[in-house]
């Protein structure tokens, strides 16, 4: 892996933490008093594109890092803090928002791996 790979490699897992805070902080929207948890498509598609990107820089196991960073953002802001407040509340939304974000790039890159065989 050359330099120029390793700094892109960098700059996506940094769009992996950035595309996390935004769907974390953006989960909690209400259109009146309906809860619309938009961000849980933008962040299917988004860490999507991030492991398809960093596939395209190594074929190591390092392709994961976007994915990685995101995961770890969200279960830290998953945490309840000291008085039991937090970004995320512990409702059905956060775990769309794991499943749609971790399970959306685990089913594109095993297909993705399936079709190489």
């Amino acid at each position: 892996m050359s330099v120029a790979d390793r700094i892109e490699l960098a700059v996506l897992t940094v769009c992996g933490i950035v595309l996390a805070l935004l769907t974390v902080f953006f989960l909690n929207v209400y259109i009146g008093a309906v809860p619309v948890p938009f961000t849980v498509v933008i962040a299917a598609i988004g860490t999507t594109l991030l492991v398809r990107l960093a596939a395209g820089t190594t074929a190591s196991s390092w392709r994961y890092a976007p994915l990685i960073a995101w995961t770890a953002v969200v279960i830290i802001a998953a945490v309840p803090g000291i008085n039991g407040n937090g970004p995320l509340i512990g409702d059905w939304r956060v775990l769309l928002l794991l499943l749609c974000g971790l399970g959306l790039p685990a089913m594109v890159t095993s297909m993705a791996r399936l079709n190489n065989l």
